[in-house]
Formats: structure tokens, C-alpha cells, sequence
């Protein structure tokens, strides 16, 4: 985690220190200040989430630039995925202007020119993303750019709970984790941006839901309190909601919790010298051992003993 903020520096220094933190924190910028020269507030607190950054960003009226003086001084593809919590903005890219209220999120690319507008003291929660993780799931992004999402409903709210989610994620999820989380946010980017022209399309919503569920249950099988339950406030979600969006799939919410488990755990009984079965078990959530052997033996045929050493005496033609 790093943090900066205008608090550190005398009232004379505090717009030109906050340019340079733009600049380390986001990419190369021309930020203009608005209103008052008596001083200027501003405060940056910023994670790597895979190859994502995430960034909570609060300041005083401003205008930021990226103009192609600073795209050929810092020529680097991403894209800003920007989350108003506070405050408005003007945003210009792409022959497009928008005007983003509380609650709705755009994305600009860094690629090209684009203008921002903060007309009073703001608050956004910003991701900045790999642009190719959007643009092979988008295609053209001069399409999605600058247009407001509201996260009201439809898709806009399935990414913006998701990303409220991730803004108040423990600091210590492993980096596989995170790397994984990085993937599903661009998912829901995609889909609430308009993938293939649906996103009006209910069940691409519903798609897109199941699918940053699915990978939030990868990555967090080890979990022993992992549950639908704990899916849906994760989520932001009903847990009824959660039950509908697999009831069309071959498994509910909560078989593919135990089937995703009980794949690790066969995988390493399999892999392992000499498995605990009890210590495998444990590892990927399941705290009863009996209840892990029952489940394991009606999935694979045999109990999770004899599935070890069919690895080690592996039957001959």
C-alpha cells in the first residue's frame, strides 16, 4: 500500500507536489487547478491487485489532461477505470463528453488524448488496467470510452458492487488471488461496457455475475467459511439472486464449492510422497473428516485413502 497526501508539504508546494504524485500514481498527467491558490488538498492511497492498481483518490476542484505531450513522454497502455464516489466529473475522449455523477464509472485509455473535469472536491475509486486485459474482450475501445455507466442497475451495478468489493479486500490475499481477481474485474468492465453489443442483454448480466462468482470461488476455496451466503455479501447481492444464477447450470452455488474442493484435494492426494488425508482436507475448507470422506467417495468412487495409493501402486495391463 502507498499513500501520498498535500498534508506533507507547505500550502505554496502542495499543487506542484501534487502533480508529481499524479504522475508516480497514475500515468504522466497536466493537472490545473480550480478555485482557491491559498492551498490545495489532495490525498492518493494506492494497491497493486494482480496486474491491476487499484487507487482511492480525493482532491480539491481540478482539471487533469493527458495530452500527446504526455503520451509521447509516457507512451504506456492502460486504461482508467474510474468509480465516482463523490463529486462530478466532466470527461472528454473520443469526440465524446459525458457528465459522471456519484455512483456511475467510466473508462478512459491512455493511449489517446482525453480531458477530466472535477468542478468541486471529489472522491474516485480508480483501477488502472492492463488495456489489452479490455481491448481482447472489447475489441475497438474508441467505443466504450468516455461513456457514462451507471451503477444503478443492469450491468453497471454488477461492476460497480464488484469493484466496491475489492475496495475493502484484506491486504494479505496471496497473489494468485489477486491475479485472479484482476481478471474477473475485467470481466465485468467488459460486459457492463458493452461486449458484443449486449449490454442490455439480461442474460449477459446474469452471465457476467455468475462468471466474477465463479472466479471469487477459485480463488478462495482454502476458505473455510466460503459459502453462498458469504458469496452474496461479498457481492452485494440477495443470496436467492445467487441461487438463481446457477440454476440453469449443472451444479448449484454450493456444488461447485464442494466440487471445486474436492478437485484440489484429489489432485493432491495424487501429487503428494506421503498425503494426510486429514491435512488436505483441512487445507481446502473441509473441517469434518468423515463428511470429506463421504463427499470424496461419492464423487470418485473410493475413499480418499485408497485413491492416494491407487497413485502410488498404480495397477499394471
Amino acid at each position: 500500500m502507498q499513500n501520498w497526501t498535500t498534508d506533507a508539504v507547505t500550502a505554496r508546494e502542495q499543487f506542484s507536489y501534487w502533480r508529481d504524485v499524479l504522475c508516480e500514481a497514475f500515468v504522466s498527467l497536466n493537472p490545473v487547478r480550480m478555485g482557491s491558490r491559498s492551498g490545495f488538498h489532495g490525498s492518493v492511497r494506492s494497491r497493486a491487485l494482480g496486474a491491476t492498481t487499484q487507487t482511492v483518490i480525493c482532491a480539491s476542484p481540478q482539471q487533469t489532461n493527458r495530452r500527446l505531450e504526455e503520451i509521447r513522454r509516457n507512451p504506456v497502455e492502460f486504461c482508467f477505470a474510474n468509480f465516482q464516489q463523490q463529486g462530478t466529473c466532466l470527461v472528454r475522449q473520443d469526440g465524446r463528453e459525458t457528465l459522471v455523477q456519484p455512483n456511475d464509472f467510466y473508462v478512459v485509455d491512455t493511449t489517446r488524448p482525453y480531458f477530466l473535469e472535477y468542478g468541486s472536491s471529489w472522491r474516485v475509486l480508480s483501477f488502472r488496467v492492463p488495456r489489452h486485459q479490455l481491448s481482447r474482450r472489447l475489441g475497438e475501445l474508441r467505443h466504450a470510452t468516455a461513456r457514462r455507466i451507471t451503477g444503478a442497475s443492469g450491468l453497471g451495478l454488477v461492476a460497480t458492487q464488484f469493484a466496491h468489493s475489492l475496495e475493502t479486500l484484506d491486504e494479505t490475499v496471496a497473489l494468485d488471488a489477486q491475479e485472479g481477481l484482476s481478471h474477473a474485474l475485467a470481466d465485468v468492465l467488459a460486459a457492463a461496457l458493452g461486449a458484443n453489443h449486449a449490454e442490455h442483454d439480461p442474460a449477459s448480466l446474469r452471465s457476467a455475475a455468475r462468471q466474477a462468482i465463479e472466479r471469487y470461488i477459485d480463488e478462495h476455496l482454502a476458505d473455510p467459511s466460503l459459502s453462498p451466503e458469504g458469496i452474496a455479501a461479498r457481492f452485494r447481492m440477495s443470496r436467492r439472486y445467487v441461487y438463481s444464477l446457477f440454476e440453469a447450470q449443472p451444479q448449484s452455488v454450493g456444488g461447485v464449492i464442494r466440487a471445486r474442493r474436492l478437485e484440489r484435494c484429489a489432485r493432491e492426494l495424487l501429487l503428494s510422497e506421503r498425503p494426510s488425508v486429514f491435512d488436505i482436507a483441512l487445507k481446502w475448507g473441509f473441517n469434518d473428516p468423515a463428511h470429506f470422506s463421504r463427499l470424496f467417495k461419492r464423487q470418485y468412487g473410493v475413499s480418499p485413502r485408497l485413491y492416494a495409493r491407487s497413485a502410488s501402486h498404480p495397477a499394471h495391463a
